[in-house]
């Protein structure tokens, strides 16, 4: 097996424990309503390690990604793996509650938010790069793709408009948008790998 193929099935399994990591999360720690609490939210607190956990899981699978899409995209899929680093620093570095105002958030916590939107913001980007490098080996589909994430971006940026700097409330709806950003990235990474392995 080459080590593209090895890193798409590394790509697979870390999307997989990533995904069932969080669902788990969503039982272990129901007062977290996800209409509008971040999937980061779950570090803080019991059970934290799991959401670190899933943090780490999903760092690797997007390292995973940009190395079994190199041999096809060359440089064009670095930025896949810089998102990677995003996801690698947030698993380590927890974010502030949701209702703390930005005024007063720890440095810790804007620390977790530079991070969180590397990871969250530079995702559909680094999608679309590395689905435009790869296009002439597998074909337009991740670029193509890539709409997805930058739909969920946007509309994740959409719903957290109305918080200006003054944090979330239950009002403030941005838990689905920030769930279908996750699930978004994730299929993509699927994609990807099913790609890499179909022309291995």
């Amino acid at each position: 097996m080459s080590v593209a193929a090895i890193a798409a099935v590394t790509a697979l399994v870390g999307g997989g424990i990533t995904a069932g990591l969080i669902a788990i999360l969503h039982v272990l720690k129901p007062e977290y309503d996800p209409s509008w609490r971040m999937i980061s939210e779950y570090s803080l607190g019991r059970y934290g390690w799991v959401m670190r956990l899933a943090f780490v899981m999903m760092a690797i699978c997007l390292a995973a990604t940009s190395v079994a899409l190199w041999p096809f995209g060359g440089a064009w899929t670095i930025p896949l793996a810089a998102v990677a680093l995003g996801a690698l620093g947030a698993a380590f570095i927890d974010a502030d509650p949701i209702m703390t105002p930005r005024a007063q958030a720890t440095p810790v916590g804007r620390a977790h938010t530079v991070l969180g939107g590397v990871l969250l913001a530079g995702f559909p980007p680094a999608a679309l790069i590395a689905g435009v490098g790869v296009a002439t080996a597998l074909g337009w589909t991740l670029a193509i793709a890539s709409v997805v994430p930058f739909a969920g971006l946007v509309w994740f940026l959409i719903a957290a408009a109305p918080a200006h700097g003054h944090g979330g409330s239950p009002e403030i709806r941005i838990g689905w948008p920030d769930r279908f950003c996750l699930l978004a990235y994730l299929a993509w990474v699927v994609l990807a790998a099913v790609g890499v392995l179909s022309a291995a």
